[in-house]
């Protein structure tokens, strides 16, 4: 009896090891695309990755940062295959010093800029952009070297000759879009300049006031995909981008905020 319960855990385990060996060569077979997005790209992609992978057989792999970070990850690594910042400012990033990075590019559709506030917070703000730089506003904003929503701010509000006035009432710079309207909740700030698009994947969105910029005073930042010349599979990164661009996935990103014409009303 002894010797056939030996008999009988080493077949199993012989058979479990033959079971993950089966496992881990069918996912060595499988091509991996490797996408780069900013953090505000990442729950649509996610959405889309999901069906691609089913679709072509294939792993999607995100790698989701800041646009600084990010560039300077693919410069290191020289390996990826589609680069989708939050904004064309984000491919200023990668070819700053390396023009040859972007061999190939797609429209998404446009990001919008608004300002933020706490719904239950008393705020003396009309919405106005010249109001920013009055000294009783606190804000946080996105650090213009490190995001495309940093720098499409800093942009906005130079086209006003405002960005230098507003920087007086900073209180912090962040990174990129994560945790701005946490930075409202934690009271750290009274308004702060956010992407449109993060209310609609932002657990505290119910308790914001947001504020439109008109369409007359800011361009729509316009959202584009592009392919990487240290692509592995160039063909199945533009398969993918043709996913992304196709009656579903437009469908997709629409459901995120990210809109094809550029002018939305909430």
């Amino acid at each position: 009896m002894k010797y056939i319960l030996i008999v009988i855990i080493l077949f199993v385990s012989a058979c479990s090891n033959n079971k993950n060996n089966k496992e881990i060569s069918e996912k060595e077979d499988k091509k991996e695309l490797i996408i780069y997005c900013e953090n505000a790209m990442v729950a649509p992609l996610i959405k889309l990755k999901d069906k691609f992978e089913l679709e072509k057989n294939c792993i999607v792999t995100l790698n989701n940062d800041c646009a600084q970070n990010l560039s300077s990850l693919i410069r290191y690594s020289q390996k990826g295959d589609l680069y989708i910042p939050a904004s064309s400012a984000g491919f200023k990033k990668l070819v700053d010093k390396y023009s040859n990075y972007i061999v190939d590019s797609v429209f998404i559709g446009y990001n919008s800029l608004v300002i933020m506030a706490l719904k239950d917070d008393v705020v003396d703000f009309k919405g106005a952009l010249n109001e920013l730089s009055d000294k009783k506003h606190a804000l946080i904003i996105a650090n213009p070297e490190t995001s495309s929503l940093g720098y499409e701010t800093r942009r906005l509000l130079q086209s006003k000759d405002l960005y230098n006035q507003v920087l007086q009432n900073v209180v912090s710079l962040s990174t990129d879009s994560r945790g701005l309207i946490k930075s409202l909740i934690n009271h750290e700030a009274k308004l702060v300049i956010n992407w449109q698009s993060d209310l609609y994947i932002n657990e505290y969105s119910d308790k914001v006031k947001v504020f439109s910029i008109n369409a007359n005073e800011q361009a729509p930042s316009e959202i584009y995909a592009g392919v990487l010349s240290t692509s592995a599979y160039p063909e199945l990164a533009r398969d993918f981008l043709d996913y992304a661009t196709g009656e579903e996935g437009i469908s997709v990103f629409r459901n995120y905020g990210f809109n094809r014409r550029k002018s939305l009303v909430l």
